[in-house]
């Protein structure tokens, strides 16, 4: 789903946000000439060219933030207790996590505690439509 949020704030349907930063490991490195990294690499030039949004490989490359921001984390469920702590340190003041969030519940208990002593506000987004009693 995180290249659909990405869409979305591209194409400006959510008018108060911007892309700055995708942060992609996978395809930007071991994965580039893998299924689906020339296509991703391709995507991620053109994106470049027409948004200026910036792709790395790491949180920690990303700058020091000049305004308040965002993440969205939408990784492997094994990796979201890191992204998120990486998120925390890298300075996001708010955090969108994609479901299942952790593999864990102890791991999502431990991400809540350190989110709440860092001030961080983290919302966790799920899809209605795998989700029959929710209206």
């Amino acid at each position: 789903m995180g290249w659909y949020h990405a869409v979305q704030m591209l194409e400006g349907r959510c008018p108060s946000a911007s892309l700055d930063y995708i942060i992609e490991p996978w395809f930007l490195g071991p994965g580039s000439e893998g299924p689906g990294g020339p296509e991703f690499n391709e995507w991620a030039t053109t994106t470049t060219s027409t948004y200026n949004t910036q792709f790395l490989t790491s949180v920690a490359d990303l700058p020091t933030p000049a305004q308040p921001r965002v993440a969205l984390i939408s990784g492997r469920t094994a990796d979201n207790p890191r992204l998120l702590n990486e998120c925390i340190d890298a300075g996001c003041k708010c955090i969108y996590l994609e479901k299942p969030g952790a593999p864990t519940v102890k791991e999502l208990e431990e991400m809540m505690e350190c989110a709440e002593k860092a001030g961080i506000e983290v919302l966790m987004g799920y899809n209605k439509n795998v989700c029959k009693y929710v209206r």
